[in-house]
């Protein structure tokens, strides 16, 4: 969407340039704008035609950088992380503005008229200065690009990426504040999906003002991430009789596509983080310091959910339950990065240690007696498979001494909260 709308601004300014040559004099006799006046038209078309070709050549190679870190990044990292790339806003603007380049260039260049012409000769010369000015812009954004390229490839810059995502919907799913509660019920009337593929989002806002402008109660099925057919059970409806008139109006306030986002999905945003750790432990990549650097980014995000109420599950308008819809537990955020992350990490100490410190940040951090006995929970399994595994008794006892230290942590820990209590 940027490089489309840097094309368009490019193109009004191209034409805004013109109009305001058309009104200016050619006027030599001021010093302060001779200089302007200075390239002729053969110079002008020549200085055009090499900044257009020049920028469309410099584009087309970023291009091709671009995709070959795509490319990189999808084998190495994942294909998931492959849209965070793209949806880069500097990847964009670097792209739009070369690109902007070669456009306005060539608009220009077409205004101009020598004496063969048939219409009157005209020269814009203050749009063919300004070309030089952007030409000029085009090198400071491309030295900027190769930095930028550089460094977003980068795994820790990729961590930290997709931290701050899942950061961000555990702050949208998991307010301080705790959000009302209720119970499913049962009946209703049913709208069906309607279309295959992903639920990306839901516009809770716009189906709250119509579920209280129409006088119903509406209760999705999907969760925000799930998988739906054409046939599935989109909403259940009550009054029933009001389903069938509301469909579309639903059907409008529920985003599916292809392809799932980070946006409002939790599990999403942490499969990114934990995908990163496991592609780190796969024998063609052997990296745990990488897979250590993600276990350690989610715990973050795991820590804030399991510090505040569990997620609510109900909007309320004008004191009337309107909406119901389906939230994440914290029992599967807490469960992903040790179920998914434990059997490909048995072989490597560092990073048992690691999700040994991540059950232990849990523990600290939760205010869900439930919690904290599951991430402990998850630090015995890890044990148990360490010794199914018959490691060597050196690598067993450094992380046996690891878990007690941490638990002796919490230990203490829980005692100075029991005693400031």
């Amino acid at each position: 969407m940027l490089p489309a709308l840097c094309v368009v601004a490019a193109a009004v300014l191209a034409q805004v340039m013109v109009a305001v040559d058309r009104v200016l004099p050619d006027d030599l006799s001021s010093p302060w704008i001779s200089w302007i006046y200075t390239v002729g038209i053969d110079g002008s078309r020549s200085m055009l035609s090499s900044i257009g070709a020049s920028m469309l050549g410099v584009a087309a190679t970023a291009f091709s950088i671009t995709i070959s870190v795509i490319a990189t990044t999808s084998s190495t990292y994942g294909p998931r992380l492959v849209r965070n790339f793209m949806a880069d806003r500097g990847n964009q603007l670097v792209l739009g503005v070369l690109v902007s380049t070669f456009v306005y260039t060539l608009l220009v260049l077409r205004t101009i008229r020598s004496a063969e012409d048939p219409a009157a000769v005209f020269l814009p010369h203050l749009a063919v200065n300004f070309a030089l000015v952007l030409a000029v812009a085009d090198v400071a954004v491309v030295v900027y690009f190769i930095h930028h390229i550089a460094s977003s490839v980068q795994v820790d810059t990729l961590v930290r990426g997709a931290q701050r995502r899942f950061g961000a919907v555990i702050e949208r799913w998991h307010p301080r504040e705790p959000v009302p509660t209720t119970e499913p019920r049962s009946g209703g009337g049913e709208v069906t999906a309607d279309a295959v593929g992903y639920v990306v989002s839901v516009e809770f806002q716009r189906l709250s003002a119509l579920t209280d402008e129409q006088d119903v109660v509406v209760e999705l099925a999907p969760r925000v991430g799930d998988h739906v057919l054409a046939s599935t059970v989109l909403a259940h409806v009550w009054p029933a009789g009001r389903a069938q008139v509301l469909t579309d109006r639903l059907r409008q306030c529920v985003r599916i596509a292809d392809s799932r986002s980070a946006d409002q999905d939790v599990r999403f945003a942490e499969q990114q983080l934990v995908e990163l750790a496991v592609r780190a432990l796969s024998p063609s990549t052997n990296d745990p310091y990488t897979a250590i650097n993600a276990v350690e980014e989610v715990a973050e995000g795991i820590a804030t959910a399991v510090s505040r109420p569990r997620p609510g599950n109900t909007i309320v308008e004008g004191g009337v339950p309107r909406v119901r819809y389906g939230t994440v537990g914290l029992e599967e955020i807490v469960d992903m990065p040790f179920d998914h992350i434990r059997p490909y990490a048995i072989n490597h100490v560092p990073v048992l240690q690691a999700l040994t410190d991540l059950a232990a940040r849990i523990e600290i951090a939760s205010i869900h007696p439930e919690i904290t006995a599951r991430a402990r929970r998850h630090v015995e399994v890890l044990l148990e498979q360490l010794r199914a595994s018959d490691p060597p008794p050196h690598d067993q006892h450094r992380i046996e001494q690891h878990v007690a230290a941490r638990r002796t942590a919490v230990d203490d820990h829980e005692r100075q909260m029991t005693d400031e209590g």
